[in-house]
């Protein structure tokens, strides 16, 4: 009696962990998958050491967008940028021109102009938003500044802020910010100051990248910094995913103006003829024999 229970039991408890599973099967089925990345890189004139860049063969190999160093502080401006910048479009990647910051030579706002003049970046005038490094001073060694130019947070937060002020102001689009975890930890003691700007992190070497606070998600991932590719050789490569504060690399078009419409005077009535008026003298219709006919003639040729 016990055995014939048990075994039911066991019978019984297994059809229903086979039912319960049928339905788990069935929603993991309906999960949509997740859509490939949209990959990118980004250079500066480092890459052109072994010669041109070959922008269609990059955008064979599904390369979509390129970001270009275009300055550094007001001291330097990229000789190969604006070459780079139409040869890339050409070829179908988006462009976004990015600012080397060096914030111990020089104002936030001063930087921007300097960056969006080099770029010829106006307003509504390119497809992707500006974007301003922010990384370990390459100079410490020399300078003796530390990771963060000598600043302490708060300047470098002031820093920050007049540098996205005066390039929104010029472009009509808020920059990307381009930083690590560990630098926006150390420099900017983690403000939250910038939450509406996109972010752009760099992390190797991981498959999920520290993002700093207050982001909760990436816009750009820089997920490697020696990655060969066909075209330029070795380089960075970066990840796009579309956030709230850049939902596609796409640029929003511009909403067109409305033309008004011509108004129309209202034209006087036609007076009636005179009742004097002479008669319109009768037309005699040729008869169809006496017609010419030739053979049709475009007005123009495709040599001419």
């Amino acid at each position: 009696m016990y055995l014939r229970l048990r075994v039911t039991c066991v019978v019984a408890c297994a059809a229903a962990v086979a039912v319960s599973l049928v339905p788990a099967a069935h929603a993991w089925a309906s999960v949509p998958r997740p859509a490939p990345p949209v990959l990118g890189l980004d250079i500066s004139s480092f890459q052109h050491a072994n010669g041109p860049i070959n922008w269609r063969l990059l955008a064979r190999h599904g390369m979509r967008f390129v970001a270009i160093k275009v300055s550094e502080g007001t001291y330097y401006a990229n000789p190969f940028y604006r070459a780079d910048a139409r040869a890339a479009a050409a070829a179908g990647l988006y462009v976004m021109p990015y600012v080397f910051a060096n914030p111990r030579s020089s104002g936030g706002a001063a930087q921007a102009r300097f960056g969006v003049a080099a770029a010829r970046y106006w307003r509504d005038r390119a497809k992707l938003p500006l974007v301003v490094d922010l990384e370990n001073d390459p100079y410490a060694g020399t300078d003796h500044t530390g990771d963060c130019y000598g600043l302490g947070a708060w300047r470098m937060i002031d820093w920050i802020g007049s540098f996205i002020s005066e390039a929104t102001t010029l472009t009509g689009k808020r920059p990307i910010i381009y930083t690590t975890a560990a630098w926006w930890r150390e420099c900017t003691d983690r403000t939250g100051r910038f939450w509406r700007d996109p972010i752009w992190v760099a992390a190797y070497d991981t498959r999920v990248p520290g993002v700093p606070w207050p982001w909760t998600r990436w816009t750009f991932w820089q997920y490697t910094n020696s990655a060969w590719l066909p075209g330029v050789g070795l380089t960075d490569v970066d990840f796009f995913h579309p956030t709230t504060a850049l939902p596609s690399l796409r640029d929003v078009p511009a909403k067109r103006a409305k033309r008004p419409r011509p108004r129309l005077r209202p034209q006087p009535h036609p007076r009636p003829a005179p009742h004097h008026a002479p008669r319109p003298p009768k037309v005699t219709r040729r008869p169809q024999s006496a017609v010419v006919r030739t053979s049709w003639i475009p007005p123009y040729t495709a040599d001419g």
